[in-house]
């Protein structure tokens, strides 16, 4: 089995299974009791505490309340089935406007916008089934007497589904789908309770459509529906201006895109956990040496299985006493045979990963002239200059592209066509993270080398330490400050991408200042290049800032 697929079954699926659970304690109970004490305190008038809490009480148990726990419980497996799917750890940059529009309209996003946009309209139906018995959520339309019947149930279903269609395109278009690994926390329920901070919540209102805007929009637009299509009087459009029906609309709305928000917060925290991988496989495991549960191998792979591998490489680098243990196993080496396979094995991903990116930043800004294109090869021809050999037709697919770049010069076809500015720069740096990491965490055991390092195994390979830092801080220097400019469409990457810049600038130099001061000018005797040792020297000097 490989490791990608061992995590997910192991590790990912009990992960799921919690963050369901919790889900459906906190946002079917909690909407519940909230609906029932705005039914019993606002609707029927009861002000008595003890009578309002043995209503409560009662109506938790009803048969038809009970029934109506199947309705969030499908809802939430639609929202997780589609979280699940289309999580990621990079966040997602358009490198044109017609790529936006490609994915937007992908068959990927589409039906799982639809996904969302019915478990939303269902929920708010739910909610409004709970704050008034008269709103049936599987009973058929009613008379037009009644205001919570007939043609009222449609503008809440309506308002949720619009929450639902922004919310979709938040998460799709917008990165909401990113999950980033925070800090250890035993306790995850205050994590859960810190997000839901009076300010977090008004947020996420404003963010999710739950605001007075979009509750005026969508009673403009149900009064326009109504005068148009419906078959009543212009009199019954002043039942929407009833005051329990507007309050309810807001209950609801305002509860949808509170269970948005915590479904995404919940998830987040439990998919993103942060893991322990052991740095040496269990004795006697029957897994194979490159499919076994290893931190080397972890770093090896892709996808979230790499990023928590990483975060724990930068948490067992730390300078943590809790992690004094399991950092010594990384200056081990192996009995009998003497060979540092633990250093090896945590030097070698981090090292390629951090060559990597910066060879891709140095291509793309960076580029070496390219050779002159040589003119096309003609047919070959005999003696009497007759073709021997036809050249082969042009292929479907050169042509469309001959096609593209011709359309590229025209305005209209550009704005579409054309490259986004520095799109490439910010789909490379929003992958940024785990580099971050590898730095941190290679300039720690560096310096912890120092002084616990008994065997030498980290010191002989500090100079390839120090010139993979000097050489993709040299690319990131050449780039230059203006590079990543501002677009209004890609504010949400945008803003991203800068901030894992800096922070990736900042690792950097912050790593190789802790290797410099603990080193000292010993440093400058390394076998580094010329270039390599004169920014050090500029480090040992305190220049860089």
């Amino acid at each position: 089995m490989k490791l990608e697929e061992l995590f997910a079954r192991e590790v990912l699926l009990w992960r799921y299974v919690r963050a369901l659970g919790v889900l459906l304690l906190l946002q079917v109970a909690v909407p519940m009791a909230v609906c029932n004490l705005y039914f019993t305190v606002i609707v029927q008038g009861v002000i008595n505490p003890v009578t309002v809490i043995t209503r409560l009480a009662a109506s938790c148990v009803l048969p038809s309340k009970l029934v109506q726990v199947v309705v969030p419980m499908l809802c939430f497996i639609l929202l997780a089935r589609v979280h699940i799917k289309s999580y990621t750890v990079h966040a997602w940059v358009p490198l044109s406007t017609w790529e936006s529009w490609r994915r937007l309209f992908s068959v990927a996003v589409v039906s799982r916008s639809l996904m969302i946009v019915v478990a939303c309209g269902l929920l708010a139906s739910f909610y409004a089934s709970l704050a008034h018995p008269s709103f049936r959520l599987f009973a058929v339309p009613c008379s037009s007497q009644d205001i919570m019947c007939s043609n009222r149930k449609d503008i809440i279903t309506s308002l949720g589904c619009c929450v639902g269609l922004q919310y979709a395109y938040r998460y799709f278009m917008e990165h909401g789908n990113v999950v980033i690994p925070a800090p250890v926390q035993p306790r995850k329920l205050q994590r859960i309770k810190a997000s839901l901070s009076v300010q977090r919540l008004r947020e996420a209102c404003n963010t999710h459509g739950a605001s007075k805007f979009s509750l005026c929009y969508s009673i403009m637009f149900s009064i326009l529906v109504t005068g148009l299509f419906g078959r009543g009087s212009w009199q019954d459009l002043l039942q929407i201006f009833d005051l329990p029906l507007l309050t309810m609309m807001l209950l609801s709305t305002v509860l949808l895109a509170i269970t948005l928000f915590l479904f995404a917060q919940v998830f987040q925290i439990f998919v993103a956990e942060p893991i322990e991988v052991p740095l040496t496989s269990e004795e006697g495991s029957g897994s194979s040496e490159e499919d076994s549960w290893q931190l080397c191998h972890a770093l090896s792979c892709s996808g979230l299985l790499q990023l928590l591998a990483f975060w724990d490489l930068k948490s067992l680098a730390s300078s943590d006493p809790r992690n004094y243990h399991r950092r010594a196993q990384v200056f081990m080496i192996s009995q009998p045979g003497g060979h540092p396979r633990n250093w090896l094995g945590i030097m070698n991903p981090s090292l390629n990963l951090i060559r990597k990116f910066a060879e891709r930043l140095r291509r793309h800004n960076c580029p070496e002239e390219l050779p002159k294109a040589m003119p096309p090869k003609t047919a070959e021809m005999d003696v009497n200059k007759n073709e021997v050999v036809k050249p082969p037709p042009p292929t479907l697919r050169s042509r469309v592209i001959k096609l593209l770049l011709g359309l590229k010069r025209y305005q209209i076809f550009s704005y579409f066509l054309g490259e986004l500015p520095d799109a490439v720069n910010r789909s490379i740096f929003v992958e940024a993270l785990p580099v971050i990491w590898a730095v941190q965490a290679l300039g720690d055991l560096a310096a912890a080398s120092f002084t616990e390092d008994k065997f030498g195994v980290v010191q002989r390979n500090i100079p390839d330490i120090l010139m993979a830092f000097t050489q993709l801080q040299k690319v990131l220097d050449n780039m230059g400050r203006a590079t990543i400019t501002r677009r209004a469409n890609t504010a949400g990457n945008n803003q991203l991408a800068v901030q894992l810049r800096k922070a990736l600038k900042a690792a950097l130099r912050s790593a190789l200042y802790t290797v410099t001061t603990t080193f000292g000018s010993t440093v400058l005797e390394m076998q580094v290049s010329a270039e390599c040792q004169n920014k050090l020297r500029s480090y040992l000097e305190f220049k860089e800032g």
